[in-house]
């Protein structure tokens, strides 16, 4: 699961997550957890289907994920951690779904934070494309413009030369 990105827009830091880094690490971490497709997971045995933006979890690997590599006086206990998951779903954040197993969170808006790029990489082949072309017809009428102005200077030599054969004569 560790593919992909997902987007942060400045906005975030007006919200009221901004205020707390460890209440920001935890709407991170949901970010970073929350499935990017549709997806099947097992879990004793079951499997659950899991929608883009969703993630299974509790509060001991909430625990146990949330703390991996921090120092020890900046850890935090899961009872903590699921009880700010839970104010994150009460300023609609999130969504939680729990059974006495396990809890489907859900990333609330989350086409927000992980839109489908797709449909801007398809056009921009044709952007490519289209530069391209443009450059195509713009390096065409360059030369064109090279060739009208070498055909010019040939006809003014051409002139000069036909001037200076008929100065030529008549000196003669």
């Amino acid at each position: 699961m560790n593919q992909g990105y997902v987007k942060l827009y400045r906005k975030l830091m007006q919200s009221t997550v901004w205020q707390d880094p460890l209440k920001l690490r935890l709407w991170l971490f949901c970010l970073m957890k929350a499935s990017y497709k549709d997806r099947e997971v097992l879990i004793d045995n079951q499997f659950i289907q899991l929608n883009s933006g969703q993630f299974v979890s509790g509060r001991d690997s909430i625990e146990r994920e949330f703390n991996r590599d921090m120092q020890s006086k900046y850890q935090v206990s899961g009872r903590t951690l699921w009880r700010w998951m839970k104010v994150l779903e009460s300023k609609r954040y999130l969504t939680i779904h729990s059974t006495n197993k396990y809890s489907i969170v859900t990333v609330n808006d989350w086409d927000v934070f992980n839109k489908d790029d797709q449909q801007i990489s398809q056009n921009v082949p044709a952007n490519d494309q289209k530069m391209s072309t443009n450059k195509k017809e713009k390096n065409l009428n360059n030369f064109k413009n090279k060739s009208n102005r070498k055909q010019s200077n040939l006809s003014l030599l051409e002139d000069i030369i036909e001037q200076r054969n008929s100065r030529k004569d008549e000196l003669d």
